[in-house]
């Protein structure tokens, strides 16, 4: 049913776990960054931006970006849970929290991973990285006190998409000044997380360690 292009560690995580935990056919198909695999003519035909993840659904359906596949298989899959029914209390927090993560968390941590496509200059493309660790440690704060507020998932008492897309997002901090797992409610989410079969599964497919 679904075709998932891949590289270890990337954006390809949360969306890997869903369809482990969904529990429908897939096959994964992974590209080697560092061989630059995401640049070939063929890939470059479903996704022109030369990133993953890229879901291929339905024969020859294209997707990319994501947080669109992630919304699209926990509308697809409502069986799995992923995604609070329209009109439900939890629906608004939702998909604020996946409109966060995606445009404000996770563009930070790509101005720490990958500045040099933000700036030219090896100083100050070292200026932006340390920016963005410290706007990412006060994104995290943040987090963690919503949590603690009204936790322990980022919706209340329902683990939804949202809680495997930053659990992706906090994995990428690991070698950060502050990495998101040394706040407390952030570290316990994690731990949750990395209980769900699905989200156990694809690190193991990955060949991942997160102890936090």
């Amino acid at each position: 049913m679904y075709k998932l292009y891949w590289s270890p560690g990337s954006a390809a995580m949360a969306p890997h776990a869903m369809l482990e935990d969904i529990g429908v056919p897939y096959d994964l198909i992974k590209l080697d960054a560092a061989k630059g695999e995401q640049r070939s003519a063929d890939y470059l035909k479903l996704n022109p931006h030369a990133r993953v993840p890229t879901l291929v659904y339905d024969g020859d359906r294209v997707l990319y970006e994501a947080t669109a596949i992630c919304l699209f298989l926990a509308e697809r899959h409502p069986e799995a849970g992923f995604a609070p029914k329209v009109g439900s209390w939890d629906r608004a927090p939702f998909l604020q929290w996946m409109a966060y993560l995606t445009n404000t968390v996770q563009e930070a941590l790509m101005h720490r991973w990958q500045s040099e496509h933000f700036i030219d200059g090896a100083d100050r493309q070292a200026e932006l990285k340390q920016k963005a660790e410290q706007r990412l440690a006060g994104m995290f704060r943040f987090i963690d006190e919503r949590l603690a507020k009204s936790g322990p998932y980022l919706c209340g008492a329902s683990s939804y998409a949202c809680d495997y897309y930053a659990v992706m997002l906090a994995r990428w901090t690991c070698a950060m000044a502050t990495p998101a797992h040394t706040n407390p409610h952030v570290n316990r989410l994690i731990r949750a997380i990395l209980e769900r079969p699905g989200y156990a599964s694809m690190l193991k497919a990955e060949g991942i360690e997160q102890p936090f």
